[in-house]
């Protein structure tokens, strides 16, 4: 073996693994590991996977690793500190690292390389979300290679499972379902909790540090709680120590971290929570420290940050390595407060110990599922323990067991729904097996619109620029405001359009008028404030790349179906027939691009284009923008597949072939109804009458001229419905096989295009191109 794990650890993080964590690393991540807070099980999890996945066991192990934290805490945290570990190990260029955390590009880089080892880092809803091709936050056309790839060749870490909510047995369902239904290579899951189950500690993986416990009763009068609070605060206050306070609602940590402010003009007191925009947000400013310890106050104060209040909400919970003498934590589950404790003189810096504070909020709520009034068990426990000097090996052997949340039922039917991804298909909104009510958020941006709100052409705001918000707040907002101020993208169409309460729903991205307020410096969002916001938006982008060739139909089949061997070549777990399929389908995929009305878009624009059917314009000479806007050239080519078996080839499924390149934009997939406002009989821009030329290929494939019908495979007895039915229970596919195929297609078609990209000429670049109606994936996603 080229290098021990021993090294390879010490190389990461500076110190030795505990023995669990070499555990870890010889046999593979196991279904759940319980070690108290502070015993290292992030670096536990990755460098083991990371190990075994570059030097013991790469063929044996999975070649994403889905690494979720519980939602409200901070993932930027733990992309950081992985970021530092890859660094330290020479591992950066070959290790894909990508945060997940809001709104992305369509085609990330993730998902562009499906084939390269890479680790996903993000909160639970976000991800989870995504494995359930319902993702917050995720187009519903990126969804089926967000499904696909989430749910195949991967391993889930689930760090604090317990806070996790509904997404805990959610979690665990997907993954029955995969065993049950069979992915193209092995998919697990891990399950970490700082939550014991009343035996010892792994040896060696419990910090020394212990904690005063005392009890706070603030005046349980709303009026006075906040008051009381910070008065209590001030007086615990260490000079030259850190405070933590953690509230349980957003709402009571402006409150206080405004009172705190008032009271210590003197002192940095942060506000950490996850409703800042991204740009922001202090994790994100620490350029090349790659520190494993990394100190909001310090990062706000510019200095070394001993001496300082930080006000939290579920933002420590999960992923940090924070360290303070004092910590205030209102009641919360019994997981929430076994980490908040953890954070109280984390690594025995104060020999003297530290004080760990708790009280009841004024609404008696202990914030999550676990029993949340003063009579819990988790308040009980606390009592019991009243000033007490206890170590985190006392909270983890402590017999408080979290109370088990329930979810919506998640089985085979329920998957199959999910699968169909059309515009109103249901279950639209996967919140209810993943969150709370009051836990659910959405993204916002503020912009300088007009009244009448975003041009036609506005682009949709980069990640910089958007803000994590509570779903409840955001709502009353909209109602205070009187529904305006707020627009969203129409999922049909793509055009802007305002946005009611009734369009919101988990990972919703709204544009704000920036005039009317909503957020602060320092506090990120701020529902009650009306101070303008100053916008981040730099004007649009122009793309760095475009197609720099007329590319003639042929050649572009020709291309993708070489990019789809080379990329299924790579992959394990594939049989023969299924890599024969995805081939075939990228030879076929865009033979509905000999349509007039594509052909004539590509021509639209002048440029001199030359003979015969093409499959893509030279930039800038596509206007991008197509006479009937809700025309999908994919739809033309699942007709012309479905009429006959003139080009069937050995070794490959038909129908899946048929499917595989209907889906490869992600429109035409499972249900297949009209755009909203389609004139009938119609079809997604393909009129019943529509004639296609005769089209003959190199490789021999022949497809006479047709005269179309496109409504006709998917009426109730049409040949779509069985097609699909056949596919999803076949034994040898099910519903994530088919996704991941789906996915290496779509991958296979990005990667023929971009052979012919080159530098966007300087013309097009002062003057881009707008927005084609009905295309919200962008300008040229149409000739794709």
């Amino acid at each position: 073996m080229a290098q021990g794990f021993e090294e390879f650890f010490r190389t990461a993080t500076g110190h030795r693994p505990y023995d669990y964590q070499r555990t870890l690393a010889a046999d593979g991540l196991p279904r759940t590991v319980r070690v108290p807070s502070g015993g290292g099980k992030t670096a536990g999890a990755v460098l083991a996977w990371l190990y075994r996945r570059t030097v013991a066991a790469p063929g044996t192990t999975a070649r994403r690793l889905v690494y979720a934290l519980p939602q409200g805490s901070l993932p930027h945290w733990t992309h950081r500190r992985i970021d530092g570990w890859l660094h330290r190990l020479g591992l950066a260029d070959a290790v894909g690292l990508h945060l997940l955390a809001g709104p992305e590009a369509q085609n990330g880089a993730w998902r562009r390389h499906p084939e390269r080892t890479a680790i996903l880092v993000g909160t639970h809803d976000v991800l989870l979300s995504r494995a359930l091709m319902r993702g917050f936050a995720d187009t519903r056309t990126m969804a089926p290679v967000s499904f696909g790839l989430l749910n195949n060749d991967a391993h889930w870490v689930f760090d604090e499972a317990h806070l996790l909510g509904p997404g805990l047995p959610t979690g665990e369902r997907l993954q029955t379902l995969r065993e049950a239904l069979g992915t193209t290579a092995p998919t697990g899951s891990t399950w970490m909790s700082a939550v014991g189950d009343g035996t010892a500690p792994p040896a060696g993986a419990a910090a020394t540090g212990v904690r005063r416990v005392r009890r706070l009763h603030p005046d349980p009068d709303p009026n006075r709680y906040v008051a009381d609070l910070v008065a209590a605060l001030s007086a615990a206050h260490q000079p030259g120590t850190r405070t933590v306070a953690a509230l349980g609602s957003p709402a009571r940590a402006r409150a206080v971290h405004a009172a705190l402010r008032a009271a210590h003009p003197d002192r940095p007191v942060v506000l950490l929570h996850p409703y800042l925009r991204a740009a922001e947000r202090s994790a994100e400013r620490c350029g090349d420290r790659y520190d494993d310890r990394y100190d909001p106050v310090a990062e706000s104060a510019g200095g070394d940050g001993r001496d300082g209040f930080l006000v939290v909400t579920r933002a420590l919970d999960a992923g940090s390595d924070f360290s303070a003498r004092t910590v205030l934590t209102e009641l919360a589950p019994w997981s929430a407060l076994v980490q908040r404790a953890g954070r109280c003189n984390r690594h025995g810096e104060h020999p003297e110990g530290g004080d760990l504070l708790w009280c009841v909020p004024p609404d008696g709520d202990g914030g999550g599922d676990g029993p949340g009034d003063a009579g819990g068990a988790a308040a009980r426990w606390l009592a019991a323990h009243e000033g007490a000097a206890v170590t985190v090996a006392d909270l983890f052997r402590a017999r408080v067991e979290p109370e088990v949340p329930q979810a919506p039922g998640l089985g085979v039917p329920e998957l199959v729904a999910l699968f169909d991804n059309a515009p109103g298909a249901e279950p639209v909104d996967a919140s209810r097996w993943l969150l709370p009510d009051r836990e659910r958020t959405v993204f916002v941006a503020w912009r300088a619109l007009a009244p009448e709100g975003p041009a036609p052409d506005e682009p949709g705001p980069g990640r910089a620029e958007q803000c994590e918000a509570p779903l409840d707040e955001v709502r009353a907002r909209l109602a205070a405001d009187g529904g305006g101020g707020a627009w969203l993208r129409d999922a049909a169409d793509g055009r802007w359009r305002p946005a009611t309460a009734a369009d919101l729903r988990s990972g919703t991205l709204l544009l704000l008028d920036a005039a009317r307020g909503g957020h602060l410096p320092g506090t990120g969002w701020t529902p009650g404030s009306r101070v303008p916001v100053p916008p981040l938006f730099t004007g649009r982008t122009p793309p760095a790349t475009a197609c720099a060739a007329w590319v003639p139909l042929e050649q572009h089949l020709r291309e993708t179906e070489e990019e789809a061997r080379a990329l299924t070549a790579g992959l394990p777990g594939l049989s023969a027939a299924q890599r024969e399929a995805v081939a075939l389908a990228g030879r076929l995929h865009d033979l509905g691009k000999c349509h007039d009305v594509f052909q004539a878009m590509l021509r639209g624009g002048g440029g001199d284009p030359p003979p015969g059917l093409l499959a893509k314009s030279r930039s800038p000479w596509s206007t991008g923008v197509s006479s009937r806007p809700s025309f999908r050239h994919e739809l033309v080519s699942a007709l012309l597949l479905l009429a006959g078996p003139h080009w069937h080839a050995p070794g490959a499924d038909p129908s899946l072939v048929t499917y595989l390149a209907a889906a490869h934009h992600g429109r035409v997939r499972v249900t297949v109804r009209p755009e909203s406002g389609e004139p009938a009989p119609a079809l997604l821009g393909v009129h019943p009458g529509d004639r296609t030329p005769p089209l003959a290929l190199p490789t021999g494939e022949r497809f006479p001229a047709r005269v179309l019908d496109p409504a006709a495979p998917f009426r109730p007895d049409g040949r779509w419905a069985p097609l699909l039915a056949a596919l999803l229970t076949a034994p040898d596919l099910g519903p994530f096989r088919l996704a991941h195929l789906e996915s290496l297609v779509r991958t296979a078609d990005w990667r023929s295009s971009a052979r012919h990209d080159g530098p966007v000429p300087p013309a097009e670049q002062a003057a881009p191109g707008p927005t084609a109606p009905g295309c919200p994936d962008g300008p040229r996603a149409t000739i794709r």
